[in-house]
Formats: structure tokens, sequence, C-alpha cells
């Protein structure tokens, strides 16, 4: 049964209002002051409100764009005597979602409730069945990023990472190729979402296909992954990705990087080197060349492979967490497992930018022994 408010301060038509409204099933509060209808439609879950506009303590016009102001989304029908083009305009900018003058027609007014009521109950299932599709799709998301991580003799390595709207666009993967060595990726599709999810599901298996002839000729990889992107997708689609193989035989790992932020290549002396990129983001053109460089990962070095949602996450000040924050994150947790370092990341930047709501995905590697 919907529940409604009814601003009114008149008494006769507050009476009228209640007996129409009880009479079609729902309901109903009446309040006589516009302080009160602010406390209690914030207080209260109404499924629509009627609103006076002359009110005493606070005006209808006031009222609705302090509601608004505040995320309150239940439908609003202001009910007045003012009648003019301009105060039929403003009240529907502030946010009324329709606008009946004095007088009105009781039938007239109840089917124009009822219309409102039925485009409320549509949205609400519109809503729920998007929220089971999301959370459906982040199931099946979340089977795609590693499950366990292979055993790589003398190294030490993590992900993780966090959605910014249920599903994510970033993604990262390990694979232990047949030669022994360990693929390692972290990518970042374009915008946010389902699109971005659904770009990520496919690049997963392109990658997936791809490594294990490739072996450590990354370059090759992430050529072949181009022109897939390129040939699937739209030309505003891509994907910016950080891909390389590590071989604990002699420590060496050998990384292409397409467009993705520049991952920290942090020695045991503390220096730290930048593997910036190499070639354009991938599915932006046709063809890319198959760049890539090889480091070795010394005893004590540490990689950490983020997304720019790390970087770029904001707090109250507008303040960005940037780089040289995680980079005093990362030398001083340098004695704790790779597992630990994700996390302690991830929370330290959800402190950073709490009481912000969260802009991108955040997702973050670390490599090392």
């Amino acid at each position: 049964m919907a529940k409604i408010l009814v601003v009114e301060d008149e008494p006769g038509i507050a009476l009228g209002l209640e007996d129409s409204l009880r009479l079609e099933g729902y309901q109903v509060e009446v309040v006589t002051n516009g302080v009160k209808a602010s406390s209690r439609a914030l207080e209260e879950a109404f499924d629509l409100i009627l609103l006076d506009v002359m009110l005493p303590g606070k005006n209808g016009f006031d009222v609705c764009r302090d509601l608004r102001r505040s995320g309150l989304e239940a439908p609003i029908i202001f009910l007045t005597a003012k009648s003019q083009e301009g105060d039929r305009v403003a009240g529907l900018d502030i946010g009324a979602n329709d606008y009946v003058t004095k007088p009105f027609s009781p039938r007239e007014l109840m089917a124009r409730v009822r219309g409102l009521l039925r485009f409320v109950e549509t949205n609400r299932q519109d809503r729920k069945r998007f929220e089971d599709e999301l959370e459906a799709a982040a199931k099946v998301q979340q089977r795609l990023f590693p499950s366990f991580l292979p055993q790589v003799p003398g190294f030490d390595y993590a992900g993780v990472c966090q959605p910014a709207l249920g599903v994510s666009g970033d993604y990262y993967d390990f694979l232990l190729l047949p030669s022994g060595r360990l693929a390692l990726l972290l990518a970042d599709a374009c915008g946010k979402g389902m699109p971005a999810a659904l770009l990520a599901a496919s690049l997963h298996a392109a990658v997936r296909a791809y490594a294990p002839a490739a072996d450590r000729h990354c370059g090759e990889v992430v050529s072949k992954v181009n022109q897939l992107l390129f040939e699937t997708t739209s030309s505003e689609r891509f994907v910016t990705l950080f891909y390389a193989v590590y071989d604990p035989s002699d420590r060496s790992l050998t990384w292409s990087n397409a467009g993705h932020c520049s991952p920290l290549w942090i020695r045991s002396s503390g220096d730290c080197v930048r593997l910036d990129s190499l070639t354009p983001p991938t599915g932006m053109m046709p063809t890319i060349s198959d760049e890539q460089q090889t480091i070795r990962l010394d005893p004590g070095d540490r990689l950490l492979i983020m997304s720019d949602g790390i970087l770029e996450a904001c707090n109250q000040a507008g303040e960005e967490f940037g780089e040289s924050r995680l980079l005093d994150l990362a030398r001083g947790s340098r004695q704790l497992p790779a597992s630990l370092v994700c996390s302690h990341i991830l929370d330290n930047v959800k402190e950073f930018s709490f009481g912000c709501p969260q802009a991108d995905d955040l997702t973050v590697v670390v490599l090392g022994d």
C-alpha cells in the first residue's frame, strides 16, 4: 500500500485530500507547515508527496528544493493557487514531477496520483531487475579473476580489485605458461560498469588464448590483442594494459605497456624506475608495434602495477592520492608479503578518499620476493 504525505495548511482542503486518498486505499499523513514537511519527508519513506506552495514556516518551493538536494527521489506534486506560468515553470525546474493549480478536480488529481505511483512502481521493478543482473554479472566476473596463485619459486605476488559499480572495467590475471614462466596482466577498459566489464571479459579470453604459444614475447600478445579489439569493438572503446612474463630461472621480467599508467619498479636501494608506455592503448588503431623490454628483479625489489583509479582517487579537498603517497606506502611496507601490501594500499586509498564517492575501479598488483 502506497504511503502519501499531504502538506496543506488549509484544514478543509487537507481533510478532503486525506479522505479522497484513503478511499483510493492509500496510507496518508498530513502536515501543515513547511518545516515539518521537510523533516517528515526525510524521516519516513513516502511514495509520493502532495505539496502546497504557500505554507507557514517554509514555502513549498524551498521544501522541494531542499528535499531534492538531500537526494529524495519520491515524486512531488505541487498543489497550489499560484497559477502563473512563471510559478509552474519554477516549480517543475526545482524538482517537482507535476504542478496542479487550485481549484482542482479531485478525480483528475487522483488520476495524476495513480499515474505517478505507477511510474514509481515500474521504476522500482526496473531498478530491482538491473541490480539482480548486476549482481549476477559481478559473480561471473569474480570467477574470471585468479582463484589461486600458481607457485613460482622465490617469487611473491598478489593482486586485488575493488569495482566502483559492482562490476569492473579493471582486470588482472596470473597465468602459468607451459615453459614454467609466469604471465601477468593488469588492464583497464575505458569507462566503468557493464560495458567496461564486457570489454575486460573479452580481453581475458584473448590473452589466455595468445599467451601460451607466445611465451615471453609480450609485445606479440599485446599486438594481437590490439588487432582483435580494434576489429570487434567501436572506435571509442579501448583498453590500457600492462602485460609481462616473469622467468624464475634468471629473475627476468619481460614486459609491454600499452597506454597504461606506469608501473613502479622500486629497487632494493629505494630508487624508483617507471615502466612507461611503449605503445598506444589497445583497440584504438588497426596495428601497434610489438615493442617490449626486459628488466631483472633482484632480491628486495618490488614492482607495483596499478590502475589509474588508485592514483586519481580524490579526497574531499579535491587532492589526488597520487604517485608520491603510493611510493611512500610501498617503501614503508617493504617487509610485508605482497598480499598484505595490496590490502594496505587499498585501505589507505579508501581512507584518503573517505566521504567521496568511489569514482573509478581500484586495482593493484604487487610483485617481488
